[in-house]
């Protein structure tokens, strides 16, 4: 079984392998300390969130005992800084933790910390100030909570998925300079057929 979910998540890095060549957009990535990629993305350096956020999610993960919740502030570096040093080569720069202090919006992860508290490191990884986006308590706490959990219920169905998070559309609100986000995109496919199996389009004011 561990070798054909090996194959699985090799295939998946050769397959679904995006370009982000979009103007002002990055390609990164953030692994723990064995190396293994626990979620990547396009980061857009103009909106100063990520654009799309790739993971894979498996049953084992969903169910193996969890860790709990870091009490963690979000920094620059949870991919060894990598992208603020892609960032500032090309005159761009990733936002601050406190950013988002006293905004009335919540720091809203795209790969959430529950999907990856198998351990502390993986779980401290997911809170890299690139892999949020402002959302409002009630999406963050409710209504892509529910989002978030039906995706879980798929990794339990189906062993092993792909989940697309995807941002692309704003409203005219800024918290300091960060775009605040009209839509946010969730897509989850079967990763044994690459079937579509969840998509959701979650709107915020």
């Amino acid at each position: 079984m561990a070798r054909k979910i090996f194959l699985l998540l090799l295939i998946f890095r050769i397959a679904f392998v995006f370009a982000c060549d979009l103007p002002g957009h990055f390609d990164f990535e953030v692994s723990n300390d064995e190396k293994k990629v626990l979620y990547s993305g396009c980061y857009d350096a103009i909106n100063k969130g990520p654009h799309i956020i790739i993971y894979i999610l498996t049953k084992d993960r969903i169910e193996s005992d969890s860790v709990k919740r870091p009490s963690a502030r979000f920094t620059q570096n949870r991919d060894g800084g990598v992208l603020q040093d892609l960032l500032t080569e090309n005159g761009y720069d990733l936002p601050h933790h406190n950013d988002y202090t006293n905004s009335g919006y919540d720091r809203g992860h795209m790969a959430p910390n529950a999907d990856f508290n198998d351990t502390r490191e993986n779980a401290l990884a997911t809170f890299f100030i690139a892999n949020i986006w402002p959302q409002t308590p009630e999406v963050n706490r409710v209504t892509w909570l529910k989002t978030e959990n039906t995706t879980r219920e798929l990794a339990i169905e189906y062993f092993l998925i792909k989940v697309v998070i995807i941002v692309d559309v704003f409203s005219d609100k800024k918290v300091n300079d960060i775009s605040v986000p009209l839509v946010f995109k969730r897509r989850v496919y079967d990763l044994h057929t690459e079937e579509l199996i969840y998509e959701i389009d979650i709107y915020q004011e």
